[in-house]
């Protein structure tokens, strides 16, 4: 039983593939139910249309999502944003936290 096991985790991770951020190609762990998704270094870096820097937080402990500007703490309505100058949609991650995906 214990090789059976140990037969599929490593047929699991040999069958991941390969993930880089689709922006600043840095390598990540991928996840089939975010596969567009951002690194946190670039989720720092997401502004609004006008180029102001925007924050995200969950809005209570399920999830829900609020975008601020970072320099006013000004509430922002709606979930796209850029980064790098490629559109991005912000949404609550599932179990908790904030994930970020380049529109494909």
């Amino acid at each position: 039983m214990r090789e059976l096991l140990a037969l599929c985790v490593k047929e699991r991770v040999l069958s991941d593939p390969e993930y880089n951020c689709p922006i600043c190609g840095v390598e990540l762990a991928y996840f089939s139910r975010y596969p567009n998704y951002i690194c946190d270094l670039c989720v720092s870096q997401a502004t609004d249309g006008n180029g102001r820097a925007l924050v995200f937080f969950n809005t209570h402990m399920a999830g829900g999502l609020v975008a601020v500007y970072s320099d006013t703490n000004e509430k922002r309505t709606g979930h796209g944003c850029f980064v790098r100058g490629k559109q991005c949609y912000a949404d609550a991650a599932y179990m908790g936290g904030i994930v970020l995906e380049i529109d494909a």
